[in-house]
């Protein structure tokens, strides 16, 4: 399988599993967790495949959930919030939380993009008065809770220890997907030039020898002297 081919089967898994984490996020009452994971997998389609890969992964997922939902809260947050968010880290991955400068920085970072995207979302949602079949007028429920300010507040603390459960989790989950190496092809002459090579459902080529070469302990060369 081609390089390009490797991306583009990678960016299609992962579509299809942030498809369906807007899928359960429509679902599930008062949950955007789901979106969250869609967005990790955006990034790990920005990760694996490319930035472009990653893009289309997020505007393939959001056209489908909208399909599903229609205009809603849940896929506004999607759209102007999470959807970027997972390319976004994508910039942001160098930014580590392990190290006090930096993750200072990402920290802060965090606390900006949180708040300017959640702002539009509120912004957007108030405008609209009611949005989508879910009918919630925002501005009377975000009252309930003490005002925007309050609310503004809960959603930084949530959000930006998310962030740091998001870099931790980007670190395990990558090592377990491989990165792209070109395949070489075999000498002339190489027993294994015609075998069949096996992909995994990523695309990666599967290298595992069956028959492990046996390590030499002199036995053979003793019997061939005598």
């Amino acid at each position: 399988m081609t390089g390009q081919a490797k991306k583009l089967t990678t960016a299609a898994v992962c579509t299809a599993l942030a498809v369906i984490m807007c899928v359960m996020t429509a679902y599930l009452p008062l949950s955007f967790m789901p979106l969250y994971l869609a967005a990790f997998c955006i990034f790990s389609a920005c990760k694996r495949s490319g930035l472009m890969y990653g893009a289309l992964t997020a505007i393939a997922a959001a056209g489908l959930m909208f399909l599903i939902t229609g205009l809603s809260v849940k896929w506004l947050l999607f759209v102007v919030m999470f959807a970027p968010y997972g390319i976004a880290a994508f910039f942001a991955d160098r930014f580590t939380y392990f190290k006090v400068k930096t993750a200072l920085l990402r920290a802060l970072v965090a606390i900006v993009y949180f708040n300017v995207t959640f702002g539009a979302v509120y912004a957007i949602t108030v405008n609209v008065a009611s949005v989508g079949r879910e009918g919630i007028n925002v501005a009377e429920w975000v009252e309930l809770v003490g005002g925007y300010p309050i609310l503004a507040l809960i959603a930084t603390a949530v959000l930006v220890p998310l962030d740091f459960i998001f870099s931790a989790m980007s670190r395990v989950v990558l090592r377990r997907i491989p990165g792209f190496t070109e395949s070489k092809k075999p000498p002339l002459g190489d027993g294994n030039a015609d075998k069949p090579k096996a992909d995994d459902v990523f695309g990666y080529e599967i290298t595992d020898d069956p028959d492990p070469p046996r390590e030499r302990d002199g036995s053979d060369d003793t019997h061939a002297a005598e």
